[in-house]
């Protein structure tokens, strides 16, 4: 099981072995984890200050949805392994006859859609953690600013690992409507996160370098 049971290291250990899963989706979703962890701390070393007393209530929702996000990219890790799993199987059916082609078909076509929705919501997950993290970057203590501003970059390169993992199955898709309909809201996803990423990423530098 790839659950939070497991330290970092067996995980590292799984991810850098033979076996299939974890893969790309799974150290995306774990990744997202440390940025949104990232953001909580900033939140947290936010409220209780009477500088941020207008914000407090904001930053201990955020809190809140945080340690909802957190726990939900976690168990995420598991979803991906468990959505690649049978698709990795179907690969490997027979097809001597022709009722056995047009049952592979049939299975990868499924199993292409079920592979490419977890990372998907790693993807939305991970754009809604990057509208957290620029909440606190933007009215947050300043002492945690670069913090936050962390937090964002790990979820986007989060996000765009995957991405990767959509676009990988929608490519071998027979269904390209629906193929280019995910890749269409993947395409939205990376760009208006990317957008507000490298806004706040390019803002904290700048506030940084001042002297």
């Amino acid at each position: 099981m790839l659950d939070g049971n497991l330290t970092i290291n067996e995980f590292i250990d799984r991810l850098g072995s033979k076996d299939a899963v974890p893969g790309g989706g799974g150290a995306a979703a774990l990744t997202a984890s440390l940025g949104i962890s990232l953001c909580k701390m900033a939140a947290n070393l936010t409220v209780g200050k009477k500088k941020f007393a207008d914000v407090e209530e904001e930053m201990y929702a955020i809190i809140a949805e945080c340690d909802a996000l957190a726990e939900e990219f976690v168990s995420l890790i598991q979803k991906d392994a468990d959505g690649f799993l049978p698709l990795s199987k179907a690969y490997g059916l027979p097809t001597d006859t022709e009722e056995q082609k047009k049952f592979k078909e049939e299975t990868l076509e499924r199993e292409l859609v079920n592979a490419a929705a977890v990372p998907f919501t790693i993807m939305e997950k991970c754009a809604r953690a990057i509208e957290l993290s620029a909440v606190v970057a933007e009215k947050g203590s300043r002492l945690v600013v670069s913090d936050a501003a962390c937090a964002i970059n790990t979820c986007m390169s989060a996000l765009k690992c995957a991405s990767l993992n959509v676009y990988i199955n929608t490519k071998y898709m027979k269904d390209k409507e629906k193929a280019a309909a995910m890749n269409e809201k993947a395409d939205r996803l990376i760009a208006e996160s990317n957008e507000k990423a490298e806004k706040v990423f390019g803002e904290v530098l700048n506030s940084l370098k001042k002297a």
